[in-house]
């Protein structure tokens, strides 16, 4: 009986003890430590967990080479590389960024995306975007570091 309330007492008190939130330095260095490119972009029109389409083979040039700088003060950069898609717009973009769910999810560009890999070298993300004015989709999206 003694064994029992033992074992009932210390799973409780393990079970209910709330997880210290996740400060992992090595996620934010490899993060901001360098530029990111887009290599790859898959689309999932239907939501149900499948990306069918290969939307990166889509895109042009123009967004292929935008080069991406995540700043360690929550800041980031996007610079429209060589190939401008408007030659009226702005050669970079200011926007911010920020880690959620103890650094598993990212809120980057008005979306809240879920990452899946983030290592020096690779950086994937999955979330739900806007896709005109009233449907989303989800995308896969995978950064290189350059």
């Amino acid at each position: 009986m003694k064994n029992t309330l033992l074992i009932t007492v210390l799973s409780i008190t393990f079970f209910s003890c709330s997880k210290d939130p996740v400060n992992d330095s090595s996620k934010l260095d490899a993060l901001t430590t360098g530029t990111w490119k887009l290599t790859g972009s898959m689309t999932d029109y239907e939501k149900d967990g499948v990306f069918e389409e290969n939307t990166y083979a889509m895109l042009s040039g123009c967004i292929k080479d935008n080069i991406y700088t995540f700043q360690s003060d929550g800041s980031s950069i996007i610079d429209e590389g060589p190939t401008k898609c408007y030659s009226n717009a702005p050669q970079t973009v200011t926007s911010s960024w920020s880690f959620s769910d103890n650094q598993t999810r990212i809120q980057f560009g008005g979306v809240n995306y879920q990452i899946e890999a983030l290592t020096t070298t690779t950086f994937s993300l999955k979330g739900r975007v806007p896709y005109n004015v009233i449907y989303t989709i989800d995308v896969k999206s995978t950064y290189t570091k350059l």
